[in-house]
């Protein structure tokens, strides 16, 4: 912001006037003799000298009144001018605090706005209309001929609102041009509950102890996916039998990770768990860090990867006959089975989070037996 009083001045231009000897004239004496505009001039909180310039003195002394007004509320100074293409390098070097896969997202949805903006557009010039343009655009773009569903197109609103809102806290623009588009409301997905019969069948249908743990994992202790892979030894007491989801700063043995809640949760383990986490246990190989590894191939012994994971799960699940369903359908179901015999902030807790309305709306599923219960109750009523 400003940080000294706004003063406002002629600006003289053109050539110095003279007398009839050719000899020039005093500054008193040019009012009328040579051309000038009015101007305002300031200094800024790092030293620079900003002014500007206007046709009559009462356009510059509304201006240097305003601008002094906002020297008094503190309002910052005209952002410095940065291209789209420069923001997304700063803007992808400074968010540390984010995952790498939340990073990817925001370096992909920079690179959708820049593809129909332009990578050199300055951002202080991009308005709310060019950001409903972006969406609009986005909608209607196709890739292997179809649209973006609307849950993907909302994803990129809120992407695209948190990105540039850090650009308003970095005083690089004073608006947020996405924070006023709202999303569209979308329906929520149907998914697939796993009975404990079904999982029973998905293990059985297992020709791996790795896949037989995955599974226990997800169902019984409602751990994500990346955190199954991501699980370590030292996080498994057998003791207390409990099981530690915890950040992993990285080392040696060890890849840098962070769970999606970002705090450390604690979870029980059931007995099946407890008896696929021993076998694994004794399987293990000396120095091995990781829970869950390659059993053969040119990684053997490492840590098993993201790639293949949904095409071999749906392999195990056709092979034991259970309804489609997918991998995360196994830590919902979780969610709904403690549900029935735990309070829902118990749920939540176990569930890792933040909001206990996220565990309402995509994590509970009412069984069969409730809805015919409900059934009853209303004809016991009406008798």
């Amino acid at each position: 912001m400003a940080t000294s009083k706004v003063s406002v001045f002629r600006k003289w231009h053109g050539k110095v006037p003279t007398d009839e000897n050719g000899k020039s004239l005093p500054e008193s004496e040019w009012a009328r003799k040579r051309p000038f505009r009015w101007a305002a001039r300031w200094f800024g909180a790092d030293g620079t000298r900003y002014s500007r310039s206007f046709q009559t003195r009462k356009e510059a002394e509304r201006f240097a009144e305003q601008k002094q007004a906002e020297v008094r509320d503190g309002t910052p100074d005209e952002p410095r001018p940065i291209t789209l293409r420069e923001f997304t390098r700063m803007y992808l070097s400074l968010r540390g605090d984010i995952t790498a896969g939340t990073r990817g997202e925001h370096a992909r949805a920079l690179k959708y706005v820049a593809e129909h903006l332009g990578s050199q557009r300055l951002i202080g010039t991009v308005t709310p209309l060019d950001a409903r343009r972006f969406v609009s655009w986005y909608r209607q773009r196709q890739h292997r001929d179809r649209c973006p569903a609307a849950a993907t197109v909302n994803k990129l609103i809120r992407e695209c609102r948190r990105i540039f809102r850090e650009a308003v806290e970095c005083s690089l623009i004073r608006v947020n041009p996405f924070g006023g588009i709202r999303q569209e409301k979308v329906g929520q997905i149907a998914w697939q509950y796993v009975s404990p019969a079904h999982f029973r069948a998905l293990v059985g249908a297992c020709s791996t102890l790795k896949w037989r743990s995955m599974i226990t994992l997800a169902y019984c202790c409602g751990l994500r996916l990346g955190e199954i892979l991501h699980l370590t030894w030292s996080d498994v007491d057998f003791e207390r039998q409990l099981v530690r989801v915890v950040r992993k700063p990285g080392g040696d043995a060890t890849v840098a990770w962070c769970p999606k809640d970002k705090d450390m949760r604690v979870v029980p383990l059931p007995a099946e768990a407890v008896n696929v986490l021993t076998e694994l246990q004794l399987a293990a190989t000396d120095g091995q860090r990781y829970v869950v590894v390659n059993a053969k191939g040119p990684a053997e012994g490492d840590r098993v990867k993201r790639q293949n994971i949904t095409r071999d799960f749906q392999v195990i699940r056709r092979r034991a006959g259970v309804p489609n369903c997918k991998f995360h359908d196994l830590r919902k179901s979780y969610c709904t089975n403690i549900a029935q015999k735990s309070p829902l902030h118990v749920v939540q807790q176990l569930a890792g989070h933040a909001d206990i309305r996220t565990t309402q709306k995509h994590y509970l599923q009412v069984q069969p037996e409730l809805v015919e219960s409900a059934r009853r109750a209303i004809e016991e009523i009406l008798r």
